[in-house]
């Protein structure tokens, strides 16, 4: 297929239908077509209105609010657990007093971890220039958690009112 437009004569000639920017300079042809694609992506051109320029290299491109839903997320999984591992231990050793408030203070600590993680996580999930994967996994540790926590709240709840 042939563009009626293009012109055989020289390969690196811009169609007249593209604008470049002002540079005050007249762009000398390159040999290879690496120069050629370096130098084109870091300035820019017009087509058709929209603008080409590549602001930041392919790859680079890092979600903070995902990276740190993440580590939030892996945090409020850990106490999680170092809780529950605790309350069973006290079960066999203290009384009621003790199990209670440490339970009650590490559901709270771990639910907060994880709704931090879930907000977080959407907040990177919503930035569509930046990788998705660590806000995807901190969104399903947030969801997995406040699901977990929230189901054990209305569970013990409803024992304690029904005696079971």
């Amino acid at each position: 297929m042939s563009d009626p437009q293009q012109h055989p004569g020289n390969p690196h000639q811009i169609p007249p239908y593209v604008s470049q920017p002002q540079s005050g300079q007249p762009q000398p042809p390159h040999s290879s077509h690496q120069q050629y694609a370096q130098q084109h992506a870091t300035q820019g051109y017009i087509l058709n209105g929209q603008s080409t320029q590549i602001t930041q290299p392919a790859g680079t491109a890092t979600n903070t609010a995902g990276r740190a839903g993440l580590i939030v997320g892996l945090i409020g999984l850990a106490i999680g657990i170092f809780s529950n591992l605790v309350v069973q231990a006290l079960i066999r050793t203290s009384g009621y007093g003790a199990l209670s408030m440490f339970s009650g203070v590490g559901s709270l600590l771990a639910f907060a971890a994880a709704l931090a993680a879930l907000i977080l996580g959407l907040i990177g999930l919503r930035n569509p220039s930046a990788p998705h994967g660590a806000a995807g996994i901190a969104t399903g540790l947030g969801i997995a958690g406040v699901v977990n926590i929230l189901f054990g709240f209305i569970v013990s709840t409803a024992g304690a009112f029904f005696y079971f």
